[in-house]
């Protein structure tokens, strides 16, 4: 907090100080620039762009801090922006920590900083600096790494030699730190954009973000091109054509193994990930067919190709752990959607396919001896698959009068997973089938009841015998029912919902790892806010949950209990109104019973049992800031342990200014 103190004054002093200050601040940050080295980094996705991109132009500070049994969160943000005819600012910082307070005390901190200062020297033209920086720290190992520091700071400009272009080169110097190797070198990119350019009825826009960081021995790029095309024929008829093409590469360090290390004389070995992807997208609206219908087709097409290459690879290494790998994936996709639109009935069907085939495959190396290659590339092929998936989807609302509202939903999918490697026996078909009803009538202006049905059906079917043990069938019913009351002095929703899920295997009298299975469950919840005063109210949340587990028999649809579970919340709090501000205050319960059977007979196995305060405060200050806190205090008994006391705390701070 004393940070986001400091640097807001700092930017005060820069405001009341304007263009002269500002001038003079950026030319000198310019010239300093090539002779210090920064310590500034972001992580940017491949498709965004990082200075032509668009930003949310608000100033905010979000902070949370949450405490959950032994872990302790905290996370903010900050943007601060300014924004004149000359002068652009924008500063943004994120931060995280876990804290996790057990035998080996667990923390993790996740900082991320981007500082933009840019000056518009003419209409067309404008010159900036940009910096960020991106920090890890963590106390447990993992993977080899458990700190990192990305950092770099770059000189940019932003031309427009036509009035739909934007032009954004830019060039700098970066700092990456990782499992204990530091590496400097440059960075240099250009970014565009084409917006909005129009030829007769036809509408262009393109976006390109090109960067290279060059951080020796390790290199990282970006490439991403993006194009659409969209040609509206009428009023309500268009077509949309997009094509995107995008290239990541980055370079790790990993510990290098002691044959290796001696072999190259290196102590970290480098992967690369490159991954490369090609689409191609093309989507026809047709709004207002046959005045009541609308249509949307959309069809496209994926190649995904991943190359991971490890940079230091020998011969010597007899189990061949080191070796470089491609997959390849394509996929085609068809997407069509009519919806249908009148005062009495609307609703959409829409249609879906596709199929997705992926490829695994080794890549030859000088050294590798045959007898290696074969053997990995014999892994890698029974990682290859292909699936197919086709989806069937209604869902719409009935309005039979003014009062009486039904809705039908509608979903049918199938799943084909064929694998090519007499190794794999995943194959498997998979079918799906939902179907939800929903009625609401309203009784009078105040109060409206409802009832609910939902019914599922699936079966999974393995090909092959190895994995047939696990084909079954699932069925899921539910039927829910309630009201929901709304008044001047009382406002009340309570549900009754009965459930059961029926799980049978195909194949259990010849296997004992697999038995059917029935759960059924009966969920009762109540939420209800009575106002007592005009600032006073008494809230409260309860539901109750009934469980039942046992083993199933389909054939004669019956089933022996094996496990009864009770689970009470009851949540009664007071609420104070001061504007928009409440302060709450209450106490909350949670108890939880478990039982076994034996011959029949439910006996008791433990009971759980959390109650203590609750208080809940949110309030609405100054210039758009909220701060809420919420906490509770458990007294905890349970069987067979200790009793003992925790709290649990969650604080959140927002403030727009």
């Amino acid at each position: 907090m004393k940070l986001y103190i400091k640097v807001t004054e700092i930017f005060l002093i820069l405001h009341y100080k304007q263009l002269r200050f500002l001038r003079l601040f950026i030319l000198a940050a310019s010239i300093l620039f090539f002779a210090i080295t920064t310590n500034t980094y972001s992580q940017t996705r491949v498709d965004s762009l990082e200075y032509l991109g668009n930003i949310v132009r608000v100033n905010f500070l979000r902070s949370n801090i949450d405490k959950q049994l032994n872990t302790f969160y905290l996370n903010s943000r900050f943007q601060f922006i300014e924004n004149s005819d000359k002068v652009y600012i924008r500063l943004n910082e994120s931060f995280g920590s876990t804290f996790i307070r057990n035998e080996s005390r667990n923390t993790r901190d996740e900082q991320n900083f981007n500082f933009n200062a840019k000056y518009n020297y003419l209409k067309d033209f404008s010159f900036g600096l940009a910096g960020n920086s991106s920090l890890l720290s963590d106390n447990r190992t993992i993977g080899g790494i458990n700190e990192s520091a990305v950092n770099y700071a770059a000189l940019y400009s932003e031309i427009r030699p036509i009035e739909n272009l934007h032009l954004s080169p830019f060039g700098g110097y970066s700092h990456n730190r990782q499992i204990g190797t530091t590496d400097y070198g440059s960075l240099y990119g250009l970014e565009a954009i084409l917006d909005d350019l129009r030829f007769s009825d036809i509408n262009i826009n393109s976006e390109l973000r090109f960067r290279n960081d060059d951080i020796s021995p390790r290199r990282n790029l970006i490439r991403f091109y993006t194009l659409s095309v969209t040609n509206n024929f009428e009023r309500n008829i268009n077509n949309n054509i997009r094509t995107q093409f995008s290239q990541n590469r980055k370079d790790f360090y990993f510990e290098a193994d002691s044959i290796t290390s001696l072999t190259f004389n290196v102590n970290n070995n480098i992967q690369s990930r490159t991954e490369t992807n090609y689409h191609f997208f093309d989507r026809l609206s047709y709004a207002g067919f046959l005045e009541i219908f609308s249509l949307d087709i959309a069809g496209g097409i994926n190649w995904k190709s991943i190359d991971r290459n490890i940079r230091y690879k020998t011969s010597e290494l007899a189990s061949g752990s080191l070796y470089d790998t491609q997959i390849d994936e394509l996929k085609l996709e068809f997407d069509a959607v009519t919806s249908y639109a009148s005062k009495f009935f609307n609703g959409n069907l829409r249609i879906n396919f596709y199929e997705r085939d992926e490829k695994h495959q080794v890549e030859r190396f000088d050294g590798l001896t045959e007898s290696i290659f074969e053997d990995k590339s014999e892994l890698e092929e029974q990682k290859n698959n292909n699936s197919t998936r086709a989806t069937l989807s209604f869902n719409g609302n009935l309005n039979i009068s003014k009062s009486d509202i039904l809705s039908l939903s509608l979903y049918q999918s199938k799943l084909v997973f064929d694998t090519q490697s007499e190794f794999n026996d995943d194959d498997r078909d998979e079918l799906l089938s939902i179907l939800r009803l929903r009625y609401v009538k309203k009784l009078n202006p105040y109060f409206a009841a409802f009832v609910n049905f939902e019914g599922t059906y699936g079966h999974t079917v393995y090909l092959f015998a190895s994995r047939s043990s696990n084909n079954n069938v699932n069925r899921i019913f539910r039927l829910r029912t309630g009201g929901d009351y709304s008044g001047s002095l009382i406002k009340s929703y309570n549900s009754f919902e009965v459930a059961a899920n029926y799980t049978v295997y195909d194949f259990e009298d010849i296997t004992t790892n697999y038995q059917s299975y029935a759960f059924r469950q009966l969920t009762g919840i109540d939420s209800t806010n009575i106002k007592l005063t005009k600032d006073v109210s008494f809230f409260t949340y309860s539901y109750l949950k009934i469980s039942e587990i046992g083993d199933f028999d389909f054939g004669e649809f019956s089933s022996v209990p094996t496990r009864f579970l009770e689970e009470i919340y009851l949540e009664p709090r007071f609420i104070l109104t001061r504007g928009n501000s409440i302060f709450s205050i209450g106490f909350r319960m949670f108890l939880l019973n478990t039982y076994n059977y034996k011959n029949l007979e439910r006996n008791l196995s433990t009971k759980f049992l959390s109650i203590g305060p609750i208080a809940i405060v949110d309030i609405y200050a100054w210039r758009n800031l909220n701060v809420m806190f919420r906490g509770y205090y458990e007294f905890i008994s349970n069987t067979n342990s200790i009793d003992k006391e925790q709290a649990s705390l969650s604080m959140q701070v927002n403030w727009n200014f």
